[in-house]
């Protein structure tokens, strides 16, 4: 049986309110594995009683661990938020550097494409203050899907840039 006929039969069995441990016996795969394969799947009331109470001391315990891992991914965030602020101008030059190699446009204009606001005003900062960029050369072009509002986009990222509107190029719709 190829994996992809193992992971199918596995789902269809989870669905069917068996156990990993059941569905171990028709399937050798490691148990973290049905796990994974079967982590969306959402066991009706009758299925999950079946199971008995470990089922729910495990689906607690599970949670419990899931936020336990969410907060220290929030507290991480925090940390790395208040030492960019902290950055030297040395530090500050060789993150940019190292940015616009994974981000940036290597061919005709300099420039980097990303969506994420936190880097692209990071980059901008690096672009005025350690490459030293005049305000009047900075050109914006936005990648949006059609449903989007162009405006409102345009608007929104010359707020996370400080390049005025004006400044912005013809935007590339995609059709969705």
């Amino acid at each position: 049986m190829k994996r992809w006929e193992q992971k199918e039969l596995a789902r269809e069995l989870r669905k069917k309110g068996l156990s990993y441990k059941e569905i171990r016996q028709q399937i050798p795969m490691a148990k973290s594995t049905i796990s994974l394969w079967c982590r969306d799947i959402v066991l009706t009331d009758r299925q999950r009683a079946r199971l008995g109470a470990r089922y729910d001391v495990q689906l607690r315990g599970a949670k419990a661990v899931q936020a336990k891992r969410k907060a220290e991914i929030e507290n991480i965030k925090n940390a790395a938020k208040l030492e960019l602020q902290r950055l030297t101008d040395h530090e500050v030059k060789i993150a940019g550097i190292m940015l616009y190699w994974g981000e940036g446009n290597k061919t005709k204009h300099p420039g980097i494409t990303n969506s994420d606001p936190r880097l692209v005003r990071f980059m901008m900062r690096w672009f005025r203050q350690v490459c030293q960029v005049p305000e009047k050369k900075f050109k914006a072009y936005l990648h949006i899907h059609s449903g989007q509002d162009e405006a409102s986009m345009k608007q929104f990222w010359s707020m996370v840039t400080g390049i005025p509107v004006s400044q912005f190029g013809k935007s590339h719709i995609e059709a969705v």
